[in-house]
């Protein structure tokens, strides 16, 4: 089902496996789904609304053993998506750091920008991840409104273990050229930090942004940034976080 000329036009859950998990599921026990997948499926039925998901992917001789550890608790998850899983696969192909369709990004029940069916949201976005314990974020902070082409700005955010158990918290810094001579994605991921936390701690998230992180690559094939204002956001995912923004300046 996954491979080198194994493309799919439907990525959902195949039929037999989807009948298997309706018979497990209608016993009435808890169920948590664990997915074994090399790319990003389009879940529905019982499987999307299972209690609990769990990504495997294709793993080696241990599978069995490291997935029973997560599953009854011995270790916390704490792994991210690498991809967004779409919520239909006529969304493919969909990545988070897409470019602006210049169409207005409306999502009523009157008026998307792309689908009739769906938003135009992921069901799991770039980045996500739960584990066993709750995370928070406080709103992002930058150390300065502006920035000339030789300097730095820092990017900072709390995070907290606001839940009962150890948590292993992966924060992702984002930012989107608002305008730029060549049209940019609307979140790029520039860095991740790695934390430790216990119950109830909270721990300050500190990036440095500078002009080589804003940059990119030209039609002349030249990478440089661009003066103008820039959004930036400490989040758990490619869609999670409060902003903050900066200047970029000559």
């Amino acid at each position: 089902m996954s491979g080198e000329a194994q493309s799919r036009v439907d990525i959902g859950i195949p039929a037999p496996q989807m009948a298997l998990a309706e018979a497990v599921i209608a016993t009435g026990k808890p169920v948590v789904v664990l997915l074994r997948h090399g790319r990003a499926l389009a879940l529905s039925g019982v499987v999307k609304d299972a209690p609990a998901i769990m990504a495997t992917w294709f793993l080696g001789s241990e599978t069995g053993n490291a997935l029973a550890d997560l599953v009854f608790g011995d270790h916390a998850p704490q792994g991210r998506l690498p991809v967004s899983f779409p919520q239909a696969s006529g969304q493919e192909p969909f990545y988070y750091n897409h470019r602006r369709t210049g169409r207005p990004q409306i999502t009523d029940a009157n008026w998307k920008a792309r689908y009739r069916e769906v938003t135009n949201e992921a069901l799991y976005p770039f980045g996500h991840g739960l584990t066993y314990s709750a995370v928070g974020y406080s709103p992002t902070r930058v150390s300065a409104a502006r920035m000339n082409m030789a300097g730095a700005v820092k990017v900072t955010a709390t995070v907290t273990n606001t839940g009962q158990r150890r948590a292993h918290e992966v924060a992702q810094l984002y930012i989107n050229d608002k305008v730029a001579s060549l049209t940019q994605p609307v979140r790029a991921l520039k860095g991740i930090r790695h934390l430790d936390l216990e119950p109830g701690q909270s721990a300050t998230v500190e990036f440095t942004l500078t002009r080589a992180d804003l940059a990119f690559v030209h039609q002349n094939l030249k990478s440089f940034a661009e003066a103008g204002i820039f959004d930036v956001w400490i989040a758990p995912s490619a869609t999670g976080g409060t902003s903050a923004t900066f200047e970029l300046t000559a």
